[in-house]
């Protein structure tokens, strides 16, 4: 302790004490600039989330209106031939915005995302294998309006996720479009469909035939679904 009492060892301390704190400074500034580059990466990465975010809720929307459309279109059939019908909507598709690096977002959610264009594919493909010269259509009428209107729930329970994970503004309508209600209130006239159909076949004499009863309700559900445009 004395040497730091003379001369000599009054500069070495004041050296020591000079290096520390450059050390320190030194110190600080890089735990600074980490801390910076931090906040720019954690920035970056958000933005790039509320990108994806906001491309896929639009074209989500986008779906859900076609989808709609689909499920609340009315055919016109040929008078000539009621076999024959024209939808004024074509079926939706749902295409995920490209060039998506979809590991930027939750993997459960970037999973079903990337899941759904299948899956409306698949309705459309099962919807195109459907026999339409079977009465009552093969029922194709009520597996479109019910498979649409879940597909198009789905899209619109995505779009809330997908709002709510970061933070992106949710799609505005005007008050008398409500998609959620018009396809609920599709799915609740297929599934009593489904249900006078049961209760059709459970009334069918055990011995007797259920061809007419089962096709009857059908082709009577479609007259009731659908009134022919070109009827007196």
């Amino acid at each position: 302790m004395q040497f730091f009492e003379t001369t000599q060892g009054t500069m070495v301390l004041g050296s020591l004490i000079a290096i520390m704190g450059v050390l320190f400074g030194l110190g600080g500034a890089i735990l600074v600039g980490l801390s910076r580059r931090l906040r720019l990466v954690r920035h970056r990465k958000s933005s790039m989330q509320r990108d994806i975010a906001m491309r896929t809720i639009l074209a989500l929307d986008d779906f859900v209106g076609e989808a709609y459309m689909a499920v609340h279109d009315t055919p016109e059939f040929n008078r000539n031939d009621p076999g024959q019908f024209a939808f004024h909507a074509d079926s939706p598709l749902f295409v995920l915005p490209s060039n998506v690096d979809w590991s930027e977002i939750k993997q459960e959610l970037a999973e079903e995302l990337q899941w759904l264009p299948n899956r409306v594919q698949n309705v459309v493909d099962g919807l195109q294998s459907l026999d339409l010269s079977l009465p009552g259509n093969g029922d194709f009428f009520q597996h479109r309006q019910e498979d649409f209107s879940r597909l198009g729930l789905d899209a619109l329970f995505l779009i809330d996720r997908l709002s709510a994970a970061y933070g992106v503004k949710r799609p505005e309508r005007p008050p008398y479009y409500s998609p959620e209600a018009g396809f609920r209130k599709k799915i609740a006239e297929t599934e009593a469909f489904w249900r006078r159909r049961r209760g059709s076949l459970s009334a069918v004499p055990q011995d007797g035939s259920n061809v007419t009863p089962l096709f009857g309700s059908a082709a009577a559900a479609v007259r009731d679904q659908f009134s022919d445009p070109l009827a007196e």
